[in-house]
């Protein structure tokens, strides 16, 4: 499998935009360089899905962008990159969340909490793709087509019980403070927050977990790993089928970086 590196440049007069251009690159470039020989992995780049049955709050098409998306036989993984150049605050806000604060130029602001953007970025992209799920997966084997059908209502496999994991990446640059014992949640899966050059480190790990909970036939010790699966072949389908629908902000429909076997 090859993983094209991020190509997208930009020229914009914003340095903060230039500085999210610059994290997405970098981290693009480790994700190459670490799956880029996995064929059991897909990997897309700036991926952008309109979704007129999502619509967003003032009933205009809702809209999901993803900076790097992971697809692999056992679920997804979304990695959001941030283009911290100094420091990055998180805090628990005292109900079970994170509350995230940026140091630029020695002055603290707050900032939007990168983890639940990335949620609310997988609820979009689970909902899409379970729309879809007649044109990217099969039907359950035999043996588990009575029980779908009464748990489900259908025998067709979907994307519901996906684990699709985040990954928040801080810029190589950047420092990351986690403060009052704050720490990612981790059920059903780990969210991880780490600088950039340890994040393919950390999916990597989870992606042997994923493996190794297949491979126990879904014994209890391997907890969810494993016990939701694509059939050899389905991963590509997904990444062809995202990067397909791709919608490019100023062309509507533009090719974007993906791997491919």
């Amino acid at each position: 499998m090859i993983v094209k590196p991020y190509t997208h440049k930009t020229h914009a007069a914003d340095p903060r935009q230039r500085a999210g251009d610059s994290a997405e690159k970098q981290m693009a470039h480790y994700l190459h360089r670490a799956l880029g020989d996995d064929p059991e992995v897909q990997v897309l780049h700036g991926l952008r899905i309109v979704d007129p049955q999502q619509p967003d709050h003032d009933g205009s098409a809702g809209v999901c962008q993803i900076d790097h998306l992971i697809v692999h036989r056992w679920g997804m993984f979304i990695v959001e990159s941030k283009s911290v150049t100094e420091e990055v605050h998180v805090r628990p806000d005292g109900t079970g969340g994170d509350e995230w604060t940026r140091v630029y130029r020695d002055k603290e602001t707050g900032m939007a909490s990168p983890i639940q953007q990335a949620a609310r970025q997988r609820d979009f992209l689970r909902n899409y793709l379970q729309r879809h799920r007649t044109e990217l997966v099969g039907r359950h084997s035999f043996g588990f087509r009575t029980i779908a059908r009464v748990a489900h209502g259908t025998d067709q496999r979907g994307f519901m019980q996906a684990p699709i994991q985040l990954v928040i990446a801080i810029y190589d640059g950047g420092t990351i403070r986690r403060h009052d014992g704050w720490k990612e949640p981790r059920k059903p899966f780990r969210v991880f927050v780490a600088k950039a050059d340890a994040v393919t480190e950390k999916i990597e790990r989870e992606l042997g977990r994923h493996r190794e909970g297949a491979n126990l036939l879904r014994k209890r010790s391997a907890g969810e790993y494993g016990l939701w699966y694509m059939e050899p072949g389905e991963p590509e389908t997904v990444a062809e089928f995202h990067a397909e629908r791709h919608s490019d902000r100023a062309s509507k429909r533009k090719p974007l970086d993906r791997s491919r076997n």
